[in-house]
């Protein structure tokens, strides 16, 4: 199951975007009495027993984190955090994974990171990473102990940041890293991930039936 934004959300709250960048199909003008065009979505996969915890709804940003029940936005051992960057365009998925590794890099007193990954997915420029901060620098704000698996998709309105991080207050080795089994699992839910349109013959979307 995915957690699209049209089912989890009001549809006030959808982490669908207008066309804030010329589209590559024209976009039908809306009738009275007419639903309006779907625009681009972003997808990730349902995690079990997550809820929505922050919110931000900002002009330039949307901003949505799940946390597992019974933790906060404060406190949690795991965070799903889908963003959206609203009108963002033309950038490379590759540098801004870089530049955010390179923010980790410059709090974390004991950083790791994986190699980035960029391959185009459904035509949309797409790049997954993966970094560890074991050790934050006293006073920078970052947590000990956390463990970051993201992906950056590049669409034609905006520009998508879907990740998933694991925190421990004490054990130093995140669950992904330790077995087979679950770190297919975190693999798995980057791969679900998706930008879709509906305005675009050609850009398959599962989770809503759009081929």
């Amino acid at each position: 199951m995915y957690r699209s934004l049209t089912a989890c959300l009001l549809p006030a709250l959808l982490l669908s975007t207008t066309a804030l960048a010329q589209p590559q199909a024209p976009v039908p003008e809306k009738k009275i009495g007419e639903p309006p065009p779907q625009a681009e979505q972003v997808l990730a996969p349902q995690l079990p027993g997550f809820t929505l915890v922050n919110q931000e709804m900002k002009p330039e940003r949307r901003l949505f984190e799940f946390v597992p029940k019974g933790e906060s936005h404060e406190t949690w051992t795991e965070r799903m955090a889908i963003i959206v960057f609203l009108g963002v365009t033309g950038k490379d998925p590759k540098q801004v994974a870089e530049t955010r590794q390179a923010d980790w890099r410059n709090t974390c007193a004991t950083f790791s990171s994986h190699p980035v990954e960029t391959r185009w997915e459904k035509g949309y420029p797409t790049t997954v990473f993966a970094m560890q901060c074991t050790d934050s620098k006293p006073a920078q704000g970052r947590l000990n102990n956390e463990f970051v698996m993201a992906k950056i998709i590049q669409g034609i309105d905006s520009l998508y940041l879907v990740q998933r991080a694991w925190h421990s207050a004490k054990d130093k080795v995140p669950p992904p890293l330790r077995d087979t089994k679950t770190g297919d699992s975190w693999a798995d839910f980057i791969k679900g991930v998706e930008v879709c349109d509906a305005r675009l013959r050609g850009q398959p979307c599962a989770a809503l039936g759009v081929r």
